[in-house]
């Protein structure tokens, strides 16, 4: 391989590593958001269960851009917001 293109496989893998960084954080962002929504949601707050829903979609579309090491663990949190969002609703149906 020629130091070009050793140097272009350097700056590509510093990239993806910027990258994947970067989609963790909004990930974890939108979870954060996603379970702050669950309190107002409880509360009553005006468009809480809409933009759950977004949030939700969201996190939905960019799960399966996240590497395999980052995976496994928001997919966890993902599933706990939606099973306490499931929780929540079967609370508010049986009040």
């Amino acid at each position: 391989m020629m130091r070009n293109q050793i140097s272009e496989a350097g700056k590509l893998a510093a990239l993806r590593a910027l990258t994947d960084r970067q989609l963790n954080h909004l990930i974890v962002n939108r979870l954060e958001r996603g379970f702050a929504l669950l309190w107002g949601l409880e509360s009553g707050e005006p468009g809480a269960y809409e933009e759950l829903m977004r949030v939700c979609l969201e996190i939905g579309q960019l799960l399966p851009a996240v590497n395999r090491a980052d995976h496994a663990r928001l997919e966890s949190r993902f599933a706990q917001l939606q099973g306490a969002l499931r929780s929540g609703m079967r609370l508010q149906a049986a009040s």
